[in-house]
Formats: structure tokens, C-alpha cells, sequence
């Protein structure tokens, strides 16, 4: 089986507000692609954690997210694409989603990113669901 070397660049183009918690334009060439499917702050016995959190939700989930990824040889660098949906999303939310945004994503560059206020989510008590795309080599 042949290997595929993965090429993922980031761009900020002037033109655009370039936000240091995301990145507007992502491209990857070549690779394995991986999809983790949203993720909300709950534990492996579907148990709510930090209840009423935010932060504590986001920075649960991103710790998840990064767990999954080491499964598959990834880190935060190799995410190209997030969403996040944020429960009755408010403008004071925002300090707090891009904490927890710079804290997984750190020097390594960050992904573009969709970031959404929705009315209800699956899981009773959940204010916060992630999903990711990830590009590695392959």
C-alpha cells in the first residue's frame, strides 16, 4: 500500500477580521481524513459533567476531542474544520468559547470554524456540542 503524505495549510487573508482562535480558510491535500462526530460533556457512562459550565463543557469536550484524535496518530494541529453549537448562545459566551478554542488549539495552529447559538441539544443539561475534521498522512 502506497503512503500519502497529508498538506494542510492555513490562510488569514487580509480582507477578512482574522480572529487568533481560528482560521477563516484551510486547505489539505493528500492524506487520510478523520471525522469525529459532535460531542457533548458527557463521560463514558453518559453522565453530565461541569453542569451549568461553559468553559467546563468546552474544555471536557476539546479534552475528548484530543484523546480521539491520539487514537488515530492526530492532534489539534491536524484539525482543518470545526462546528460548535452553543446552547441560547449569547455575545458574553464568546470570551469563553475562544478560551477554550486557543487552549486545545495552543501554537499549532487553529481550523476554520463555524461556531452557532441552537435551542436545544440531545443530552439534558448539555450547553455545548463539537465536531471535527482532521486531515493526517495516510
Amino acid at each position: 500500500m502506497s503512503s500519502t503524505n497529508a498538506n494542510i495549510e492555513r490562510y488569514r487573508p487580509a480582507y477578512l477580521h482574522n480572529k487568533p482562535h481560528f482560521t477563516s480558510m484551510v486547505t489539505s491535500e493528500g492524506g487520510k481524513t478523520i471525522y469525529v462526530s459532535g460531542l457533548v460533556a458527557s463521560d463514558s457512562n453518559g453522565e453530565l459533567v461541569a453542569p451549568g459550565d461553559l468553559g467546563g463543557q468546552l474544555n471536557y469536550i476539546f479534552d475528548n476531542i484530543k484523546q480521539a484524535l491520539a487514537e488515530v496518530g492526530a492532534t489539534p494541529a491536524n484539525v482543518v474544520r470545526q462546528r460548535i453549537h452553543v446552547l441560547n448562545m449569547q455575545l458574553d459566551h464568546r470570551p469563553i468559547i475562544s478560551a477554550a478554542m486557543n487552549a486545545f488549539y495552543g501554537d499549532s495552529g487553529s481550523a476554520s470554524s463555524t461556531c452557532v447559538g441552537t435551542n436545544t441539544l440531545l443530552i439534558d443539561g448539555a450547553l455545548a456540542e463539537i465536531d471535527v475534521t482532521a486531515v493526517i498522512d495516510g
